[in-house]
This record gives structure tokens, C-alpha cells and sequence, in this order.
């Protein structure tokens, strides 16, 4: 489900922006610069930025594999030593010594310390794109702390480096102490960021920061503010539904109107491609259980998504691709394909439109929100007798969220936001206790606070560091 790396106390307080590879963008800080040398010129801030951004790409499988088979998307069948942490996290077993989520703890918080390393040094300083780059940290800091929470529950907020002394003191927050940082970070974040991308399309702009803040709202069961800036980001003329869902991918046409943001790879660089996603050494679909027959039931035979998922290409006697993440090999680097990975798309941002305003009671009005990406796959329109209640809603929009977004890191926190986790996986046979619908705070982190007044165990799980 997720992949990762061993770290103190808030994921590696020590690491400085200068230790990841360069794979988002090609320019950080030099392992040879020190706090005393850097952070003088407009120019440091924004290779300071860059290592924010970079640190995003470290944890791509969670985003694209775990997520996935945390969810009903991927079913891993056996386990072999190697991905014993998969397994129990795929089938509910989750422990605290589990290295997956042990790693990402520790990504996670490098990149808000990278996030508050530039913030910090940004005081006092004044210069042009000051308020641009401050907003693009809160925003990446916010999607660090949402994943977190999303995650994990309450955990503990820095919002300036910190030395592992004073992160030790440093307790789990409050659901509304996440709320509201949240929140006033992504409202600084989106009066401050552009409404336009520059040429370096991978920086978020304006919308961006609206969609992260519209997430947090439906989170927390704010749909009417979620409708407002939600509704905001929908008028943006830079961004709008493809004429299809495959076009949105479409890797002759990345950073197209559909995606908002996105990690972005690049083939022909040494090391800033990545090897083909979902492959198959089989051309035969019905023998694949990923996707899994369970979530492919969602589809239906004229929904023009599912051959995205379900189809292959062959690229040679022992690869197939999937569809969805279809390129071709690099003509230098033979080894390297180079499609992004959409963390927001527009059709995301219209079927959020769709929850704001149909769980906030006007079902009627949410339906045309939840049309435009059925009709677009070529499904019927909904009407309101096809959707004649809430839990009726609450399943249709479910059902069209995983056909629009799947392998795209968001089905499992959909089933957990909209409250269909726990009894659909019992369906499928499954032991989903309502307490696993977050996950166990790391050992390692336990073991290094060894105070549960300031770090405990979330409840269910067994520990010797239990609250």
C-alpha cells in the first residue's frame, strides 16, 4: 500500500533541503550551501521552492500503488517477505512496526520541514515573487499535513524548523487545530498564488490551492463553504473538462486544461522518467486482479473509462501496458517512460462540487455536477428518480468518483469520507473496524517521543505506548 523511510522525530528534522535527488525539477541548494550562505538572493528562494516540490515525488507509490490496494482497486493475494507491509495493510492487518507507514511519516514531514525552512527564512526579506513562493510552501505544507490527517488522524503541527529537542515537545493537535491551519494557510495560499501558469507548468497556481481548501471543507463536513470556493475555482478559464477522460492522459498533450496539478516526469532525462506503471507480462485481461473483478463491477459496458483500466497495449513480447498509463520508451533512455502523475484534475474538482452541494441538501442541483463526467464517459444522465435519496446519492457519487479516478489515490479516502468503507469491505469479506480507518502511528515514532502526554497510539491498536 504505501513506501517509505526511517526517520526521527517529525520525519527528519536534521535533513536539510539539499539531500533529494533530482527528480522534479533539476536545481536544489547544494549540498555544500549552509543556513549561513544561502537564502540571500530571489534566486535561493526559488531553488528553495524546487526542493519543496522535489520531495513530493519521493513517496509516488503511495500515491499511485498503495492508496490502491488499501482500497478495493488492487488485492494482493500472497505475500512474499518482501511485501509483508503491503499485504497487512491490504488486508486490514495493520501493525505499528509497519515500515510503509514508518516511511511515510518521515517523507512527509522532511517535506513540511523543507516547506518551513524557506517560510522561516523568508521573514523580514522583501522582493517581488516573495508572496508567490511563501504561498507555494503553504500550499505544499497544507498537502502534507491533509495527507497526514487523512492518514494518521491528529498529529503533531510545526510551523518553523524546529531542532529534535524542541519537536519532542511538540504534541498531537486537535481536529480543530488542524481545521484551522489548514484552512488559514490555503486562504493565505490562494490570494497569493497566480491565476496562470508559467512555463514551468508543474508550480501550482490559484486553482490548486482553492481545490486542497475545498478537500479540507468536505472533510470536515463544511459543504457550504466548500460550494463557495469550490464554485470559485470553477469559473477559472484556464482550466475544464477533455472531450474525454482519455484525452486528460493523453501524454502527446500533458499539463492540458484537465489537470491542475501534477507530478511531472520527463523520458528523455536520465532518471527523471520512471518505468511503466500497472504492466502486465500478459495479454490476457480476464486472468488480471488488478484492477480487481470487485471494483470493475462499478463500470458498466458503455462506460468508455473502463477500457482505460481493463485494456492493454503491447509493447513487447513480455510488457502490456494499461491504457490509462500508456506511453512508449524513450528512443535514448529505453528503460524511461514519462507520464505525469495528476494529483488534481478538473473532473475531481467537479464531482467535489457535486458532494458540497448534494450532502449539503440539495440534491436536485448537485445533479447536473455529477452529470458532466458520466455523459462524458458515455452513461445516461441521472435524474432525480434515479436518485431519490441521500445513502442512494452518497452511492452514486461514490460509484462515479472510483470510475473517474481510478488508480489515482483517491478511493480509499473517498469510501472513508462518505462513509461507506467499514460495511462495503465487510461485504467483501473483509474485517474493517471503524478504528482502521486510520492508520497506526509508527512504533518508531512512539519509541522516540516515549511519552504518550505528548505522542500516543490512535485507539484499537496495540501498543506498550498506548494513550
Amino acid at each position: 500500500m504505501k513506501r517509505i523511510i526511517p526517520i526521527i522525530a517529525f520525519g527528519a528534522l536534521l535533513l536539510s533541503a539539499a539531500s533529494c535527488k533530482p527528480e522534479f525539477f533539476e536545481r536544489y541548494p547544494a549540498n555544500s550551501v549552509t543556513e549561513g550562505n544561502f537564502y540571500q538572493s530571489e534566486a535561493d528562494f526559488n531553488q528553495g521552492v524546487y526542493s519543496c516540490y522535489a520531495k513530493l515525488k519521493t513517496q509516488m507509490s503511495y500515491y499511485l500503488t498503495e492508496l490502491a490496494y488499501r482500497s478495493d482497486e488492487c488485492y494482493l493475494e500472497s505475500m512474499a517477505v518482501s511485501t509483508q507491509d503491503r499485504y497487512d495493510l491490504d488486508h486490514f492487518a495493520e501493525v505499528e512496526s509497519n515500515k510503509i507507514l514508518a516511511d511515510i511519516w518521515g517523507a512527509w514531514y522532511n517535506g513540511i520541514y523543507r516547506c518551513n525552512d524557506v517560510l522561516d527564512h523568508a521573514e523580514g526579506k522583501t522582493f517581488a515573487k516573495l508572496p508567490q513562493y511563501k504561498a507555494e510552501c503553504l500550499f505544499i505544507r497544507s498537502w502534507y499535513l491533509f495527507m497526514l490527517y487523512q492518514t494518521f488522524g491528529t498529529v503533531p503541527i510545526p510551523t518553523t524548523v524546529l531542532t529534535p529537542a524542541e519537536s519532542m515537545k511538540v504534541g498531537r493537535c486537535t481536529d480543530e487545530e488542524m481545521y484551522n491551519r489548514l484552512t488559514t494557510d490555503l486562504t493565505e495560499a490562494v490570494a497569493n498564488l497566480p491565476e496562470s501558469r508559467s512555463a514551468e507548468k508543474a508550480r501550482v497556481t490559484k486553482i490548486a490551492a482553492q481545490m486542497l481548501l475545498g478537500r479540507v471543507y468536505l472533510k470536515y463536513g463544511k459543504y457550504a463553504e466548500a460550494q463557495q470556493v469550490i464554485g470559485e475555482a470553477l469559473k477559472d478559464p484556464n482550466f475544464g473538462l477533455m472531450p474525454t477522460t482519455a484525452a486528460a492522459f493523453d501524454v502527446n498533450n500533458k499539463m492540458n486544461k484537465e489537470i491542475i496539478f501534477a507530478l511531472c516526469y520527463n523520458k528523455s532525462i536520465p532518471d527523471v522518467g520512471h518505468g511503466y506503471w500497472y504492466s502486465s507480462n500478459t495479454p490476457v485481461e480476464e486472468d488480471r486482479r488488478n484492477p480487481t473483478p470487485e471494483f470493475k463491477r462499478i463500470y458498466t459496458p458503455q462506460d468508455n473509462r473502463f477500457e482505460l483500466i481493463n485494456g492493454y497495449v503491447k509493447i513487447s513480447a513480455s510488457v502490456y501496458a494499461m491504457k490509462k498509463w500508456y506511453d512508449t520508451y524513450d528512443t535514448t533512455n529505453t528503460t524511461q517512460v514519462g507520464n505525469d502523475f495528476p494529483m488534481m484534475r478538473y473532473a475531481d474538482l467537479v464531482l467535489m462540487m457535486a458532494e458540497a452541494v448534494g450532502l449539503g441538501g440539495d440534491i436536485p442541483s448537485a445533479l447536473p455536477y455529477l452529470n458532466q463526467t458520466r455523459t462524458r464517459a458515455g452513461l445516461p444522465a441521472l435524474g432525480s428518480a434515479d436518485v431519490s435519496s441521500r445513502e442512494k446519492f452518497i452511492q452514486e457519487l461514490a460509484d462515479e468518483r472510483g470510475r473517474e479516478l481510478a488508480l489515482e489515490g483517491c478511493r480509499w479516502h473517498d469510501l472513508v469520507r462518505l462513509g461507506l468503507a467499514v460495511n462495503y469491505f465487510r461485504s467483501l469479506g473483509f474485517t474493517l473496524d471503524e478504528h482502521e480507518l486510520i492508520l497506526p502511528i509508527p512504533r518508531t515514532q512512539l519509541e522516540i517521543y516515549n511519552d504518550t502526554g505528548i505522542l500516543w497510539q490512535n485507539p484499537g491498536y496495540n501498543t506498550n505506548y498506548s494513550k
